[in-house]
């Protein structure tokens, strides 16, 4: 018999304010807001249907509070695993997006089509950000195998995991829609990665009432 399959559930932390004016957030500690509670109360009731083996944060508070409240269902605390942290956005922290578009105008263009080949000013890479993520996730797979694991992370290491296990070209980065709280599930067994689920927000009440949500 194989063994069983090892899942990785990663989800986008809850909306905060900055998500909804578009301000860029990267390492900043901007706590979800109540919009953002509230989905991640839904986001907690469908997964209490499952057994978790943990449940793993980055650690700024937007995806921690929304960790605890996952955590809780199953009697667990979250635990703090430093890789999955967003991507640190430099002197675009605290700006709004029009206001990089215009300070940053060329740049910004680069960030939209060949996000590998940028690092923002005082800032990470994205070639960083996989490298650390996918280390999280390796780690993650390691501790628990066959069992079932949730990571409350990020857009920006959510993509990069996905990017990889997918095959996709490092310009295609941004052809994934992440909303907040939204589910994605992958699959390991037999040194392979699977994607089981992407991006699913029915706890929200689907995708169109998930609403565009910024990558900030």
């Amino acid at each position: 018999m194989p063994e069983r399959e090892t899942l990785v559930i990663l989800v986008r932390h809850g909306t905060t304010a900055w998500n909804r004016c578009s301000r860029y957030q990267g390492r900043l500690d901007i706590p979800i807001n109540e919009e953002g509670l509230v989905q991640s109360r839904a986001l907690s009731r469908v997964l209490s249907r499952i057994s978790l083996a943990a449940v793993y944060t980055s650690p700024l508070s937007r995806a921690s509070d929304c960790a605890r409240i996952v955590a809780a269902a199953h009697g667990l605390k979250p635990i703090y695993l430093p890789g999955i942290i967003e991507i640190c956005h430099g002197d675009w922290e605290g700006m709004l997006l029009s206001e990089v578009e215009d300070k940053y105008t060329d740049l910004l263009t680069r960030w939209r089509t060949l996000p590998y080949t940028v690092r923002m000013p005082r800032g990470e890479s994205l070639v960083e950000v996989e490298e650390r993520a996918w280390a999280a996730l390796e780690k993650m797979i390691h501790d628990h195998p066959g069992g079932t694991v949730a990571a409350v992370t990020h857009d920006t290491p959510i993509r990069t995991i996905l990017r990889r296990v997918l095959g996709l070209d490092q310009s295609h980065f941004w052809r994934i829609r992440l909303d907040n709280t939204g589910i994605n599930i992958l699959g390991w067994r037999d040194d392979i990665f699977r994607v089981i689920v992407l991006n699913d927000t029915c706890h929200l009440g689907g995708w169109m009432q998930a609403g565009e949500q910024k990558a900030l």
